[in-house]
């Protein structure tokens, strides 16, 4: 049986809940409130994890040996909704990552997002839904984005898939184009190791600068999506319209029925994620999301409105430097307090420096 999140989405695929999986979850559950601690996550989902994908970059299928010859496309892709403090900043990244384009889907700002990302050499597209936030009307809006592009290439494309707070690079120092040139032709996906980025006392985070800059303190985003610790899989290649879809998030990517597995690449992306950015801007923002007309106020996925609840109380705390007291979302931990280090003390030395000009506009 599939579980809700996956119910009637994409190829059908996703967590399948067994009946003893209800009784076994009920038990972890009541255990991690005993203990203090978040949910684990679900018996289905842990199951899904191992099985959604294979690891094999040299294995060679049925007419893909030359199914990509000279320099391979690389797309970026982003949707927003009231991101005029970073957009700019997320798309030169991706530039900087070396994306020949990169499409934005504006859900009705009522800010400067577009003309931002315009601005950064974007090519936004307008995308109007009802004002609340619907995450599977969002995620099937993306992958409209992705087959008509891919469609139009005539060819296949690399997408790489962010939200706006969401700075992907290539392994060991390289850009995400240098490492789609090295893949095999049988590679799918590439996943991300995250890193969670929290401000502190003197954080200032400036328009049109890589957040990077002013928000170095982090922590790894412990809850993987697949057996090699990746909690997102937001590089995808497509070789034709509907041969591959993201789920939810890009956490995990959906083949259609009859295909081979996906095939997942050894090589990895570090991915560095800002939720919180500038006080001011993200208190205003997070509240007028939540109030009861709200995107997410009025939208009735209780998850994100959990989510933004916490992230608003993260804020205060993480500004006056009180990590210890920190809501914590990471399943399986205590509840409360967030380990947090200089990026750099965590990440090997190849990995330490960055495309951008340290301090520079983007």
């Amino acid at each position: 049986m599939k579980v809700w999140e996956t119910q009637e989405f994409l190829f059908g695929d996703g967590p399948d809940a067994r009946v003893l999986d209800y009784p076994q979850y009920g038990f972890e559950l009541a255990l991690a409130r005993l203990r203090r601690r978040n949910p684990p996550a679900a018996p289905w989902w842990r199951r899904y994890v191992r099985t959604w994908q294979s690891f094999e970059p040299g294995r060679a299928f049925p007419n893909e040996g030359d199914a990509e010859e000279g320099e391979p496309l690389v797309y970026g892709l982003s949707q927003v909704w009231n991101e005029d403090d970073v957009i700019y900043a997320t798309v030169r990244n991706l530039l900087l990552e070396g994306a020949d384009e990169v499409f934005v889907l504006d859900d009705a700002s009522d800010d400067d997002s577009a003309s931002e990302a315009e601005a950064a050499g974007a090519t936004v597209i307008r995308d109007e839904s009802d004002g609340k936030f619907d995450e599977l009307r969002r995620t099937r809006r993306m992958l409209e984005v992705v087959d008509e592009r891919t469609r139009a290439a005539g060819r296949p494309v690399w997408w790489i898939v962010v939200d706006a707070d969401e700075f992907p690079r290539g392994p060991r120092g390289t850009t995400i184009r240098d490492l789609v040139r090295t893949l095999p032709p049988s590679v799918d996906t590439v996943g991300s190791r995250v890193l969670e980025h929290y401000p502190g006392r003197t954080s200032a985070p400036k328009p049109r600068h890589h957040p990077l800059d002013e928000l170095p303190n982090a922590r790894w985003h412990d809850n993987p999506s697949c057996p090699a610790g990746h909690w997102k899989h937001q590089l995808l290649r497509v070789r034709e319209p509907g041969s591959l879809r993201f789920m939810f998030g890009r956490h995990t990517v959906a083949a259609p029925p009859g295909r081979r597995p996906v095939v997942e690449s050894e090589a990895s992306l570090l991915m560095h994620h800002f939720p919180l950015r500038g006080r001011e801007w993200t208190e205003e923002k997070f509240r007028l999301a939540g109030s009861a007309a709200g995107r997410y106020g009025a939208s009735s996925d209780s998850f994100v409105k959990q989510r933004l609840e916490k992230r608003l109380r993260m804020l205060g705390l993480a500004y006056a430097e009180e990590y210890h007291l920190l809501p914590n979302m990471f399943p399986g931990e205590p509840r409360t307090g967030t380990p947090v280090r200089d990026w750099r003390e965590l990440v090997p030395p190849a990995e330490r420096a960055c495309a951008h000009e340290a301090g520079a506009p983007l």
